[in-house]
């Protein structure tokens, strides 16, 4: 433990000399504008008041999909709107289970440009992998890679680690979890403008609980702050509610210190964002039947947000869980004895 701790203060030296922080506007939150999941889950390292995870989750925290179970696929795009400027980003994702671990690839891209910020044509992939050590520790690991253009040609590469803990019921609390994560450990994107976006070495951590839960509706919240090269603190809330384990509303906020002292404005202003699921049948294709993915549980999502007095963010997602969780235990019948 104490050579951890020593090898993560070293390199938190190391970085905090060989960086200087200097992030285009939106830079911390460039990759995470590809997919809703990211700002409705108030961009939780815990999963969110309710916790969701899919592929996209590993940008975020590696260890977010070490419980899930099933093979599961991720898009979205999001519009940025500023002064009749308008930016895109996507998300491709897919997820394996396996003994072994959980398997996690995605590849995204982001396209900004003035007047929403020079950050330019930003193309990026990671990989990842997680598990649960035990029934309530889940760790992960994940590696990426991109390349930004159009302001110079920058590049990035390095790896994610994060860990989530369940701690059960505390109180009132139900589910309460906890979690920390260390991102964007290596070379982050530059270009002729800004350098080091989204900050390199970027110690997170989250807590989050449910806070009521019945058949019908559900609450719940998170908390969670990061410190990108620790020149900065980032701090994101967001509250959900479940209806009838098929819809979800979420709000949540999130506060950049940096850039509330370089611009005097907070960029991101609070976000409303609505999620629908159900299960479909998919029986009748026989390259998913053969698959035994007879279902499949699918889920949409939008988001808005006002980012601030000229700026507009529009998000929408789908994503796709295949096959269905056997909930039924094994019968186990006992043969008649010889006599």
């Amino acid at each position: 433990m104490k050579r951890i701790v020593f090898v993560i203060g070293v390199a938190a030296i190391v970085t905090h000399g060989a960086y200087s922080y200097d992030a285009p506007p939106y830079g911390e939150n460039m990759l995470l504008l590809g997919f809703p999941g990211f700002i409705s889950n108030a961009a939780s390292t815990v999963g969110g008041g309710l916790y969701d995870a899919g592929p996209y989750s590993i940008n975020i925290n590696p260890a977010l999909t070490a419980p899930l179970q099933r093979v599961s696929a991720d898009i979205g795009g999001t519009i940025l709107i500023k002064e009749g400027s308008t930016g895109f980003a996507f998300l491709l994702g897919m997820l394996f289970p396996s003994r072994w671990g959980v398997w996690t690839a995605l590849a995204q891209g982001a396209f900004i440009s003035p007047p929403l910020s020079p950050a330019g044509n930003t193309y990026s992939g990671r990989f990842g992998w997680s598990r649960d050590i035990t029934d309530n520790l889940y760790l992960g690991a994940s590696v990426f890679a991109g390349v930004t253009t159009d302001y110079g040609v920058g590049y990035a590469a390095g790896l994610d680690l994060g860990f989530v803990y369940r701690m059960g019921n505390l109180g009132f609390l139900k589910d309460a979890r906890l979690s920390a994560a260390v991102a964007n450990i290596g070379k982050t994107f530059d270009n002729d403008i800004y350098k080091n976006f989204p900050g390199a070495f970027a110690p997170k951590g989250g807590f989050a609980a449910v806070l009521f839960e019945n058949n019908s509706f559900e609450a719940g919240f998170s908390v969670d702050v990061s410190f990108p090269t620790f020149q900065n603190l980032v701090i994101n809330a967001g509250v959900e509610l479940g209806i009838v384990k098929m819809i979800t509303v979420s709000f949540g906020w999130d506060a950049n210190l940096r850039e509330l002292a370089d611009r005097g404005e907070n960029m991101h202003s609070p976000f409303v964002a609505v999620g629908f699921k159900w299960t479909a049948d998919t029986g009748a294709s026989e390259i998913l039947k053969s698959q035994g993915w007879e279902k499949t549980d699918v889920g949409v999502s939008a988001l808005y947000q006002q980012i601030n007095d000229s700026a507009h963010l529009f998000s929408a997602g789908v994503s796709a869980q295949f096959g269905s969780i056997d909930k039924d235990p094994p019968v186990i019948k006992l043969g008649e004895s010889e006599s």
